[in-house]
């Protein structure tokens, strides 16, 4: 009996219990596929036409170069128009956009390449000149008191001002500094690239009735080379930038004698006419600006100002 009544006894169904974390997997999986899809974008993102055209108009004017048309189309970059999937006006327009930027872009890569071209050759007769100048120094006997530095900006010819261009805190050449300043105007006749002459001093403020600073003195000091390098040599004023330094830019430490009278001194800068056409092309041209005494001084960007000038698009 007891057998038969397990047997005609209902048996009971256990409930299946509900999954309530079934939802992680579907949006697992839509977030790696939103992720993907970020990626995608960020990877075919087009570049900023309007820094990439500034850029491409800074090196074209450098080296003289053909401006780019702005109509360059796909046909001609050789690229090709991917069609979005959404309205078909606005996805043609990001094509031609970011194909229109690629080809600036190409554009920059050659004429920086020609840039560079140009600069390399120029070096080399930059480092002519230099070879001429020893030499000649070297005959007269006073290479010691000339130096030379190819710096990007050019050649720099430096010559000790102490007790060879001028007397202590004057701005009057001496017959020995004349005779340096002859040697140096004559091989700057043979080329016609421009000219900065920089004035320095040492850290000793000077005070005097003509000069209140270092600032005036090295001013001055620039000022009369230039005029010299005219008047004596024939060399055209508009070639050439007087500028005073005062004590900013000292080669050695002013802690000695020895050191203060390395510093005093006047450079001729041979700029790179490829570095100066990048300058003016970029709005970086020397600037006159008023001196300590009143005076017109002439201001040399730095050549680090370029380069983040055209990283910036500007």
């Amino acid at each position: 009996m007891s057998g038969d009544h397990d047997d005609d006894a209902p048996h009971e169904e256990h409930e299946e219990h509900a999954n309530h974390e079934a939802w992680v997997i579907p949006y697992a999986d839509l977030l790696t596929l939103l992720m993907a899809m970020f990626i995608a974008l960020f990877a075919i993102s087009s570049v900023n036409v309007t820094k990439a055209k500034q850029v491409a108009a800074g090196f074209n004017a450098a080296i003289g170069a053909k401006p780019i048309d702005p109509g360059i189309n796909a046909a001609a970059s050789g690229g090709q128009v991917v069609a979005g999937s959404g309205n078909e006006g606005n996805s043609g327009k990001s094509a031609e956009t970011g194909i229109t930027g690629s080809s600036m872009l190409q554009q920059v890569l050659r004429n920086k390449a020609n840039l560079d071209a140009q600069k390399s050759a120029e070096n080399r007769s930059l480092k002519s000149i230099e070879q001429q100048l020893q030499t000649q120094a070297r005959k007269l006997g006073i290479s010691n008191q000339l130096s030379f530095e190819l710096q990007p900006r050019g050649l720099v010819v430096r010559i000790v001002s102490d007790n060879v261009l001028f007397p202590s805190g004057s701005a009057d050449l001496q017959p020995t500094g004349l005779q340096v300043l002859r040697l140096v105007g004559r091989a700057l006749k043979t080329i016609d690239n421009p000219i900065l002459i920089e004035g320095h001093t040492d850290n000793v403020p000077v005070s005097s009735a003509l000069y209140r600073s270092n600032w005036g003195l090295s001013t001055a000091r620039a000022e009369s080379v230039l005029l010299f390098l005219v008047q004596d040599q024939g060399l055209a004023e508009d070639r050439m930038r007087p500028t005073g330094w005062a004590d900013l830019h000292p080669i050695v430490s002013n802690s000695t004698p020895e050191g203060r009278a390395k510093n005093r001194r006047v450079e001729l800068v041979i700029q790179s006419k490829a570095v100066d056409a990048a300058l003016q092309a970029n709005g970086l041209d020397a600037k006159s600006a008023s001196g300590a005494n009143g005076s017109q001084v002439w201001v040399s960007p730095q050549l680090n100002q370029v380069v983040g000038n055209l990283a910036n698009g500007g």
